[in-house]
């Protein structure tokens, strides 16, 4: 019997195609399910808005358990009562963490955003353009000399600094301490609920 190679082969092509598309079929079923499943809180609504499970979840740095609802409610309040672009300030962690949410939430300008990203963007400059702002956001947070502080807030030209659970999870309290002893100096408090303080710094 004559074997008839290009029937063979267009047969072999529509076989491995049929299986490629059925299995690429196959993928937003069960992919889409587990996403729906995958959520930081099964209490979160089913909603378009990104910001949501923020309410109903918590998070965990440096052994604490932070309530992710403070920050949503903080996040909130700069949305609706901060106009025009004013750079803020936050503790900074490693990517991947509950670093950056105010800017990440708001929009709003930081000292620095990720850390690797922001190098990735600027790949043709200076790396310590971003590693040196990072340092310089945790020295603030952890100091308490009034000079450095000082100059920080001069140097980023910052209008408003956040102080949460999370700054108070990885910054030492000697520095934190400094928020309130200097309220009504170099700053003043605009915002605050529970572990959550917004301070404006004074021009």
């Amino acid at each position: 019997v004559e074997i008839e190679w290009s029937r063979v082969w267009r047969n072999g092509w529509s076989i491995a195609a049929a299986a490629l598309i059925g299995s690429a079929a196959l993928f937003p079923m069960l992919g889409g399910a587990d996403k729906i499943r995958d959520r930081m809180s099964p209490r979160t609504p089913h909603t378009l808005d990104g910001m949501a499970y923020m309410a109903y979840s918590t998070y965990n740095e440096n052994g604490v358990e932070m309530d992710l609802s403070q920050d949503y409610r903080a996040i909130l309040w700069m949305q609706q009562n901060i106009q025009g672009s004013p750079v803020i300030v936050e503790g900074n962690v490693p990517e991947y963490r509950w670093g950056n949410r105010y800017t990440i939430n708001t929009g709003l300008p930081s000292v620095v955003g990720w850390n690797w990203h922001q190098r990735q963007q600027r790949a043709l400059t200076p790396e310590n353009w971003v590693t040196d702002r990072v340092a310089a956001i945790g020295v603030f947070y952890s100091t308490f000399d009034r000079n450095k502080t000082i100059s920080f807030l001069k140097t980023y030209d910052v209008s408003y600094i956040v102080v949460g659970q999370m700054e108070k999870a990885i910054y030492p309290v000697d520095g934190l301490v400094k928020f309130t002893e200097w309220n009504g100096d170099l700053w003043d408090v605009v915002y605050q609920e529970g572990d959550t303080t917004i301070y404006k710094v004074r021009k």
